[in-house]
């Protein structure tokens, strides 16, 4: 551009007759391709690709006059796209604007055809790009505010997607552009006529919770207007009313925007799906092509529409009211049914998709919107739990004694008790009170006390037996309790918790032998009798009756059992054969003695 300049300058000179070739060189600095357009914010020009990128920090600067002060200004005709990179928070008002925004009608930058914004931008001022050639944007998530004008009568066209950080949109913000869709997203707020004059424009979808505000830049003032002039727009949809600020500061909930739609001509089809619109200006909608209004009938909606002028009987169209179908199927979703049963789970789920189904039926009737409300509301409340978790509590029962009676009354019905209140009817929501079973179960089997210690005695018979005689009592892992002596025949065991026992009566030369006693309900009385080794019939002495007696065992004639067979036994291998009976005639013989 600037050598185009200096040609046309040197051109002019040589016409004149004036010779000002050297001295016009020697005079013109170079022109600088960066510089400072914020406190911490600079740019730099690419003439070989036309891109204009602005680097740095912070926002640009906030003086928009005057705006060929920018910089870059010089290079208006060559700049094709803006890239602002990480760590730029603002583009400056006018940036690439006009020179005064209120009186000159001119395009600045009129090949600047493409924008990418970095992250970190949250705001575009005011006239930032106004009637530059822009074509298409993509806007970062964390936008937050975009200005009065500041895409005015650019070229964007096609989808305009607005991301939901975006909560500000200020007066005629993107008017006259040649947008064919857009996304609003609830909570926004709406300066005064940011959508007018988008001839382009088919078909807009209106959210709840809008701000529309009616005070413009400066000392202006005038109602929401924010799709006037949308000539091409043929449908609406409204999911809801929002805030309108009236003249005189008057604030209206759940209300649509004075003059929203004045000038939208082939509006055909507006489509209400909210029942609870309390404000609607004469001026809100353009009837010049007599749209049908399809909303729920005996709302508030229709008695606001009515009074406002725009319902005949021809012009209404009545449609299923789903906000509550809506709301049921929102809910049921949120619900945590990981609790639930499958079963139960399988039918609400089955119930969801049907009221989904519903809603996105056009043709649904009332009825068929009802009955799948009362679905979602029937499987919400056929519902069911699982069974609580009762392993800890069979576990704790699988610990409970036996024999409960040898211990004491009180402490065994507390444990009988414990297990008796047991509810087995309980679902995983009262698992703390199943676990709570188990606890008291464990507690009172802990808590358990045995009776009095009681004592086993009695008398020994040990015909024969000059030698001490030792009792030992062992339990039934064969562990030894306690062991005596008997004295003049007599024993006694003491101390001897309730339970199951092993009496093992024992002497030298002797065989020993066993006797199984419980003490339960009192001291326990065993008498014993063991016989010398060989006595097989117990008389004291070891002679040929009992060489006899053991011969006949060995010969199959009469069979030994019990402790008889252990006396004759004498060899010690577990048989009684003719080894034991030569032992036990040797010894009677007096020729070998068993000991």
């Amino acid at each position: 551009m600037f050598k185009k300049f200096l040609a046309f300058v040197t051109a002019t000179a040589l016409a004149a007759g004036t010779c000002v070739f050297s001295a016009f060189a020697e005079a013109t600095p170079a022109v600088a391709t960066s510089g400072m357009c914020g406190e911490n914010a600079t740019w730099s020009f690419d003439e070989a690709t036309g891109v204009l990128t602005i680097s740095g920090t912070g926002d640009m600067y906030t003086s928009y006059t005057p705006v060929d002060k920018w910089g870059y200004y010089l290079f208006r005709n060559e700049i094709e796209e803006v890239v602002v990179e990480e760590g730029i928070t603002s583009i400056a008002q006018c940036s690439f604007g006009p020179f005064d925004p209120y009186g000159v009608d001119s395009t600045r930058y009129p090949n600047l055809v493409r924008l990418t914004l970095s992250s970190t931008v949250k705001s575009i001022g005011d006239f930032a790009f106004y009637k530059t050639g822009l074509i298409s944007i993509k806007f970062s998530d964390n936008i937050e505010k975009i200005g009065d004008e500041a895409f005015c009568q650019t070229a964007l066209s096609g989808h305009l997607n607005l991301p939901l950080s975006l909560n500000n949109i200020c007066q005629k913000a993107f008017a006259g552009t040649n947008i064919t869709s857009l996304n609003l997203h609830e909570g926004m707020t709406l300066g005064g006529m940011a959508f007018t004059n988008c001839k382009l424009l088919k078909e807009v979808i209106i959210p709840v919770n809008l701000t529309y505000l009616t005070t413009g830049t400066g000392n202006m003032q005038r109602a929401n207007a924010a799709f006037q002039g949308c000539i091409g727009l043929s449908k609406v949809t409204i999911k809801g009313g929002g805030l309108v600020n009236i003249p005189l500061s008057v604030d209206r909930e759940n209300g649509l925007a004075q003059d929203m739609f004045m000038g939208c001509t082939s509006l055909k089809e507006v489509t209400i799906k909210a029942d609870d619109i309390s404000y609607v200006d004469t001026g809100t909608f353009d009837m010049t092509s007599n749209p049908t209004f399809y909303i729920y009938k005996g709302s508030t909606t229709e008695a606001t529409l009515r009074d406002a002028g725009y319902l005949t009987d021809s012009n209404v169209v009545y449609i299923a009211n789903k906000t509550v179908l809506e709301g049921a199927v929102m809910s049921a979703e949120d619900m945590d049914k990981s609790l639930y049963t499958s079963e139960s789970v399988d039918t609400l789920n089955k119930a969801i998709e049907a009221g989904k189904a519903a809603i996105a039926d056009e043709d649904a009737s009332q009825a068929d919107v009802d009955n799948a409300i009362k679905a979602i509301e029937n499987a919400i409340d056929g519902l069911k739990y699982p069974p609580a978790d009762y392993t800890a509590v069979d576990e704790a029962i699988a610990k409970v004694p036996a024999d409960l009676s040898i211990y004491t009354d009180e402490t065994a019905a507390a444990v009988t008790a414990a297990v008796e209140s047991v509810d087995r009817t309980k679902d995983i929501t009262d698992q703390v009170a199943v676990d709570g079973y188990a606890k008291a179960i464990e507690d009172a089997i802990a808590a358990l006390e045995l009776k009095t210690l009681l004592a086993i005695s009695g008398t020994i018979t040990a015909p024969g037996v000059d030698t001490e005689i030792t009792v030992t009592v062992t339990n039934t892992d064969v562990e030894v309790i306690a062991e005596a002596t008997a004295t003049d025949g007599k024993y006694t065991v003491s101390d001897l918790e309730y339970g199951e026992y092993v009496i093992i009566v024992m002497a030298e030369n002797c065989a020993p032998r066993s006797y199984d006693v419980t003490v339960a309900d009192g001291d326990a009385t065993i008498d014993a009798e063991i016989h010398l080794k060989g006595d097989i019939n117990g008389d004291g002495e070891i002679t040929t009756a009992d060489v006899g007696i053991a011969n006949s065992h060995a010969q199959e004639v009469s069979a030994l059992e019990g402790y008889t067979f252990d006396v004759a036994d004498v060899t010690g291998d577990g048989e009684v054969t003719t080894a034991d009976v030569g032992a036990i005639n040797s010894h009677a013989q007096s020729v070998s003695a068993l000991w």
